[in-house]
């Protein structure tokens, strides 16, 4: 249970089962708007509160953890996701469901946090890349099985019962995690909280954490509303929108397999061109409704290009940290989700203000925009990289 393959396999298994309790509201969204009787922009809005919760908890409880070992620290987190998700299988109004998913959110970017400082400490530097993909690839794993079979279950039975399904993968990784990982791992010696936040006065890390933001707001303004878009616009029932969901899941594994590729050989300075692509096919997005094939075949393309930039800027992030601020390492492995996720609180919500005030087939335009910023942002952090290689 202790060698290298179990204890990765184990990792994955964690961001996965993050990644179903996250992402299972996208494909419900229309069965929770029934439920409840609430507008679909309003259901919506869980994805931001969630996303709002994640990126403002996970950067506290990180640095609480940081005084213990992981492996403690992750069991108890790992309890009280537990317990969120039974909040939300038992949720009988809205009300209620909001505030187990603010449970869930305040530990899930903690323990993804832990999972990459594990995966990073049981790797070697050549393999770092590629271990750091497939910890990602644990979320789009869930987007493969997770989220379609989710949707499913709650097209043929009850939204309530996805959920359960998910307490009872959660309790297997559990069991496992207890089983498999280090018990001794724990951070740099740091004297207080201020010396690890000394990280964030540095310009790769400040400018590095916009492009997670930004990238994650463009995605996010679109994936929020994947459902209504594809139920709505493109005319695909339910039972096709897993399928779908499922197509979307198996190209966005590939895809964080390429992030490794990506991050392997050239890294950051790939990014312009893959940016660019994304603005592109935001812009096309308005016009392909009126096409089932041509849309389709749009957002399959744009969601393969997005899973691309995931591994190479974590890479970065535990560069930074490693060269000069050693004791920040398990913050550093949370920049990405906690920034990511801001992203998608930023995301979600202009899709909100966007669909309740210009309609479902205005997104793609909202989409541009933050694309246009991240390519700002990765255009200025090359050069800051360069400058400091020089120095």
């Amino acid at each position: 249970m202790k060698s290298f393959n179990v204890r990765f396999a184990v990792l994955i298994l964690i961001a996965f089962t993050l990644g179903c309790s996250e992402f299972l509201i996208v494909g419900i969204l229309n069965d929770l708007a029934l439920e409840f009787s609430k507008p679909v922009s309003t259901i919506g809005l869980l994805v931001t509160i969630f996303a709002f919760v994640y990126a403002i908890c996970t950067p506290l409880i990180t640095m609480l953890i940081s005084k213990f070992k992981y492996y403690h620290a992750m069991i108890v987190l790992l309890l009280i996701y537990i317990l969120g998700n039974i909040l939300s299988a038992t949720s009988i109004n809205y009300s209620m469901l909001v505030i187990s998913r603010v449970i869930t959110a305040a530990v899930s970017g903690s323990l993804i946090s832990i999972a990459l400082t594990y995966g990073n400490a049981i790797s070697t530097p050549q393999k770092r890349p590629v271990v750091i993909a497939w910890i990602f690839s644990g979320f789009s794993i869930a987007t493969v099985v997770g989220v379609p079979v989710g949707t499913y279950i709650s097209t043929i039975s009850s939204w309530h019962i996805a959920f359960w399904v998910i307490i009872a993968l959660s309790t297997v990784t559990l069991t496992l995690a207890i089983l498999s990982l280090p018990q001794d791992l724990k951070s740099a010696p740091s004297k207080n909280g201020s010396n690890q936040l000394a990280i964030f006065k540095d310009k790769r890390i400040i400018i590095g954490l916009l492009i997670p933001v930004f990238v994650a707001s463009a995605t996010h303004v679109f994936n929020t509303f994947m459902a209504p878009i594809f139920t709505r616009l493109i005319d695909f029932n339910n039972m096709e929108l897993s399928f779908i969901l499922f197509i979307i899941g198996v190209i966005s594994i590939i895809s964080s397999q390429l992030a490794a590729v990506v991050a392997t050989h050239g890294g950051l300075k790939l990014f312009p061109y893959i940016l660019t692509a994304e603005i592109i096919l935001f812009m096309l997005m308005p016009f392909s409704y009126h096409n089932s094939v041509f849309s389709v075949g749009v957002i399959l393309t744009f969601e393969l290009v997005t899973g691309l930039l995931g591994a190479s800027i974590t890479v970065h992030f535990f560069d930074v940290a490693e060269e000069s601020y050693p004791q920040s390492m398990v913050l550093a492995a949370s920049f990405n989700p906690v920034f990511f996720n801001l992203g998608i609180s930023i995301g979600s919500a202009t899709g909100s203000l966007i669909v309740s005030n210009l309609g479902l087939t205005s997104i793609g335009f909202g989409s541009t925009i933050y694309a246009v910023i991240s390519l700002i942002a990765v255009i200025i952090l090359n050069k800051i990289l360069n400058t400091h290689k020089k120095a």
